[in-house]
Order: structure tokens, then C-alpha cells, then sequence
């Protein structure tokens, strides 16, 4: 269960930060004004389900839409379990919103899952990767990402995120 929220937690940081594709100073302003404030519950559904309710801030002038989001983490260069956002959602524009997500997950190696869950308890994360595609709208901006196999550390990074930050987060 940990690590699932651990998970549907970079997932909603994503959401959260969807039009970062841009300039540098643009992305300060976005990062000032896009905040996850809160997760509020993570709860499995059945064995292939999950669902995050987070609060978001959006003080921007642009509704966000997230519409696609997965989610692969590795270990050791191996896949070990998949996330995929179940339905878009939407922050509208200057609001603080309660937002309720829903995630389908495969587990891709069943004997890995629960080493992949050890090493992030204990913060051993140096074999362990993400790789992400995000489709979405920041306004009239179209926000497309895609990473394949960026290391944890770095995936948190890009959010000024440590490892015990999404730990405190849970």
C-alpha cells in the first residue's frame, strides 16, 4: 500500500506541474503558482485500482487538464510496475480544488515488487527509475512529456522533491 501511494504521489506531482514544459523563468512563475497542497486519502480498488484525493493549488490564469498520464518504475533496469491514469482531470484556473484520481496499475514482476518497496522504505533508490508520458493542457499551451528511464533521484529533483518529502507527503 505504501508504495502505491508512494507512486500515485509522483503521478499527481506531475498533474500538478503540467505547463513546466517551458523557459526558465516561466517555469519559476508556474512552480510559485501550481502547488500540490495536500494528499488527502490513497485507497486501492480491487487489485489492479487505485485512488488519490489530492488538493491542488492553481493560482494561474489557465485551467489545467491533465488528460493522459503513465507511469513505469524500474528496478535495476527491469520493469516492475505500471500506472496509468484512469480519466483526465481538471484544475480550473485560480482555485483550490479537491481532485479525485484514478489509476489503473499493473504489477510487471511480481518478485521484484517487493524489493522495489524495501529499497524506497530504507531510501536506497540508486537502481531504481521512472519513465513517464503526460499529455495534457496548461491553457492553450499542449503539454507532451515523455522520460524514459530517468533515475528517481532526478525525477524527484525536477520537482525540489527528496525522497522523505513524498514519505512526510504519506
Amino acid at each position: 500500500m505504501r508504495l502505491v501511494k508512494r507512486l500515485l504521489l509522483l503521478g499527481l506531482l506531475l498533474a500538478a506541474t503540467l505547463p513546466l514544459g517551458s523557459c526558465g523563468r516561466a517555469v519559476e512563475r508556474a512552480r510559485e503558482r501550481i502547488r500540490l497542497e495536500a494528499v488527502e486519502s490513497v485507497r486501492r480498488l480491487g487489485f489492479s485500482g487505485a485512488e488519490a484525493v489530492v488538493r491542488v493549488r492553481n493560482d494561474s490564469r489557465s485551467r489545467l487538464v491533465l488528460r493522459e498520464a503513465d507511469l513505469e518504475f524500474f528496478l535495476g533496469g527491469r520493469p516492475v510496475l505500471s500506472a496509468r491514469l484512469h480519466r483526465p482531470v481538471e484544475v480550473p484556473r485560480r482555485t483550490t480544488e479537491r481532485i479525485v484520481t484514478r489509476w489503473r496499475l499493473q504489477i510487471l514482476d511480481p518478485m521484484a515488487l517487493p524489493v522495489l518497496t524495501g529499497r524506497l522504505r530504507v531510501g536506497e533508490i540508486g537502481q531504481v527509475a521512472v519513465s513517464c508520458r503526460i499529455r495534457g493542457r496548461g491553457g492553450p499551451v499542449r503539454v507532451n512529456i515523455s522520460q524514459e528511464m530517468m533515475p528517481l533521484s532526478d525525477f524527484l529533483n525536477i520537482f525540489g522533491l527528496t525522497l522523505q518529502d513524498v514519505q512526510n507527503y504519506l
